[in-house]
């Protein structure tokens, strides 16, 4: 038996096999998603390092200065900033669901066919060819509520794999924003002494220092989490197999 047919989704797999294939089959397959996504990957991490600046410089020290009642300091966000976090916000929640897709066009693709195809434009895949396959379960409303009603009855299976998926992931994420997490504490160590009556002491530099932190964090972070998609999509495929067994002994 190959590899190719190890990875095939048509197989009863427990929950320590969906994960395991799962990251083998991104892994071993990585340069094609990377060439089919590197695009939303930038734009990913792009409106993640403007959402998490903005946040980090309008919203951090309102709630740092918070804590102190008893100070005469005051610090407001106009209008026009909270408008801006929240675009900033959409856009990276958009260009989250355009990342996903191409994971999930991927997935069927290797549903379909044992392999997921290389894209044949260095650009990668246009959103015409992914969106609607994260688009599909909304358009098929009994696909939706059959799947729904399967996924209640594996519950245990969707849990246990979300959640060991998801540990992996909240490591490597944590990782990945380490950087950001240190200018994200000095920031607030700034704020609180500032709202103490010291100067800020913040640098001119530090908030171009981290929106370039962010992005960097934020584009190797894209492909941590893009791969949560597969061990889903073995679990999917698992439920799909006992499905299947269940009606042959019925």
């Amino acid at each position: 038996m190959n590899a190719t047919s190890n990875l095939s989704l048509h197989h009863v797999r427990s929950v320590g096999a969906v994960v395991r294939d799962g990251y083998l089959l991104y892994t071993s397959n990585f340069k094609r998603l990377f060439r089919a996504s590197w695009i939303y990957a930038l734009l990913y991490a792009l409106a993640f390092a403007w959402m998490t600046s903005r946040i980090i410089y309008d919203v951090l020290p309102l709630i740092v200065i918070s804590q102190y009642p008893s100070l005469e300091v005051h610090w407001t966000a106009s209008t026009a900033d909270w408008i801006l976090v929240a675009i900033y916000c959409l856009a990276f929640v958009i260009t989250a669901l355009l990342l996903a897709a191409v994971a999930i066009k991927a997935c069927d693709d290797h549903r379909t066919t044992d392999a997921i195809q290389r894209p044949d434009h260095w650009w990668g895949v246009l959103p015409n060819k992914t969106v609607p396959c994260l688009l599909r379960p909304l358009r098929s409303k009994s696909y939706a509520h059959t799947t729904f009603f399967k996924g209640l009855r594996y519950f245990g299976l969707l849990f246990a794999t979300l959640l060991l998926t998801g540990i992996i992931t909240s490591l490597l994420t944590f990782f990945c924003e380490l950087p950001g997490i240190i200018i994200g504490t000095a920031n607030i160590k700034a704020y609180a002494g500032a709202a103490m009556g010291d100067p800020l002491g913040l640098p001119d530099y530090l908030s171009t220092l981290t929106f370039v932190a962010f992005t960097i964090a934020g584009f190797i972070q894209a492909y941590v989490h893009l791969v949560t998609i597969f061990p889903l999509y073995y679990a999917c495929g698992t439920i799909a197999q006992r499905e299947q067994l269940n009606k042959k002994f019925q």
